[in-house]
């Protein structure tokens, strides 16, 4: 299956202490040539933007209970019908947790399993090329 992408553009919150909170635009994006990963990246400032690749399923698991070890947690927070949800990332040099409105990514989430179902990732992996341009580089 071939298609272009899905993206996702949201606003969320960079909360950097009890009393410093700043609104930073998110990107979301998924692809079927990395089938089991969700992109996700955040302008700190225009020159400085930050990027994560983590599991498709870390993310799902994440908008309805605590999920995640080591560098990307995801948290729900509040009602079921106001939802919203944390991400911590904890590189080994700093820090950043933002929360957003879990709505909109649930949604963006779903069209993700349209196209590539879960337990079909696999299906989606040109093992060929891999190996390929892996030997050949």
């Amino acid at each position: 299956m071939d298609f272009p992408g899905l993206e996702l553009k949201i606003r969320m919150t960079l909360v950097a202490g009890p009393d410093w909170r700043v609104f930073v635009p998110v990107r979301l994006y998924y692809e079927n040539t990395d089938p089991y990963a969700v992109q996700f990246s955040f302008d700190v400032t225009p020159d400085d933007v930050v990027r994560w690749t983590f599991a498709r399923e870390l993310l799902d698991q994440g908008l309805t209970a605590p999920a995640g070890l080591g560098d990307v947690k995801i948290t729900p927070i509040g009602p079921l019908q106001n939802r919203c949800f944390s991400i911590e990332l904890e590189p080994p040099d700093g820090y950043a947790r933002l929360e957003g409105p879990a709505a909109s990514v649930k949604a963006w989430l779903a069209k993700t399993f349209e196209v590539v179902p879960a337990g079909r990732e696999s299906e989606s992996v040109d093992i060929d090329s891999f190996l390929d341009e892996l030997l050949n580089h």
